[in-house]
């Protein structure tokens, strides 16, 4: 299985940073400010976001900030498609030359694994953000957006399987695996990698893997 290219990733998973502006060349001020209200949203949460702590974590003017991004919600919309952007990275190189299913899910776990080890706050963001967006539609709209991605990405993947499903199975499969993924990461964040917990994802694994053997049947 050849892995998706970068070009291929960014279509399945969203791009995270709007087009550039045209005109002057870059200052990179628009990366820092992004980083910067990622860094806000991990510490502070969405409620504590400003466009004052992110100008001033950027060290950038609060006009600059709106004229890169507009709103809060323009902040927190690239956010969200960064970290997004983060996590299928860590996950597609996981998975590279990945040819069954399990390895697809064994690889995409690992990756999920390393980047907690790098920096929990990031996992933790984004459920504080799904958690934000059953009361804020706009923020509803940026987590739909971002979990189409990641299950376009998976179902990348499965379709590429040796031993994938049916083409009518794809997508229930991703769904599945996108769904439980999601349950053991934050059973991991709220608890840690207990023996319960590896025995939970092993069981997870072989279930996937007997699903996909089912749905060629």
């Amino acid at each position: 299985m050849t892995p998706p290219s970068t070009a291929a990733r960014n279509t399945a998973a969203g791009s995270t940073l709007a087009p550039a502006r045209r005109g002057r060349p870059s200052t990179g001020a628009r990366e820092r400010i992004l980083e910067a209200a990622i860094e806000v949203l991990k510490s502070e949460g969405y409620a504590g976001l400003t466009i004052a702590k992110v100008a001033a974590t950027a060290g950038e003017s609060k006009p600059l900030v709106v004229y890169h991004y507009g709103s809060k919600q323009g902040l927190v919309e690239a956010s969200g498609r960064a970290v997004a952007e983060l996590i299928t990275a860590e996950a597609l190189d996981a998975v590279a030359g990945a040819r069954t299913v399990e390895e697809i899910i064994r690889g995409v776990a690992a990756g999920v694994d390393d980047l907690l080890e790098q920096d929990e706050r990031l996992a933790r963001l984004y459920f504080y953000l799904a958690a934000v967006s059953v009361v804020e539609p706009e923020v509803r709209r940026t987590i739909t957006d971002v979990n189409e991605g990641w299950l376009a990405v998976i179902i990348n993947l499965l379709k590429h399987a040796d031993d994938g499903p049916p083409p009518s199975q794809v997508r229930a499969m991703a769904v599945m695996i996108n769904a439980c993924n999601q349950g053991l990461v934050l059973e991991r964040i709220e608890r840690g990698p207990t023996p319960e917990w590896e025995r939970a994802r092993e069981l997870f694994v072989r279930s996937a893997v007997a699903a996909a053997s089912h749905t060629r049947a």
